[in-house]
């Protein structure tokens, strides 16, 4: 191989070292562009899932609200219980007495 060979394929091996160097450099700027597009979006459904985290506590509250409501219920029923007891003896007596109607 004569030294003008020797230097001709030094030269295309030099242009080639050079393109590869060239094309790793953008495939490693457009994986770095890439990894902060994904940290962004990363950071907006974090900013989502903490909205929605704070919009749906109150359907944990929903257990206690649906126990307050029994007890109500409870209650309601205890007092229309009473209060019929307390209307029969109120009509029992009237009528004892001789007295209209309620």
């Amino acid at each position: 191989m004569t030294d003008a060979q020797l230097y001709a394929v030094w030269g295309w091996s030099l242009v080639v070292a050079a393109v590869v160097v060239v094309l790793a450099a953008i495939l490693l700027i457009a994986i770095l562009l890439v990894a902060r597009r994904i940290l962004a979006h990363g950071g907006q459904a974090l900013a989502a899932a903490e909205a929605i985290a704070e919009d749906t506590k109150i359907i944990w509250k929903l257990d206690d609200t649906n126990q307050l409501a029994e007890e109500v219920l409870e209650a309601a029923t205890h007092i229309e219980e009473r209060g019929g007891h307390v209307a029969g003896t109120l009509q029992g007596d009237r009528a004892a007495s001789g007295g209209g109607t309620v």
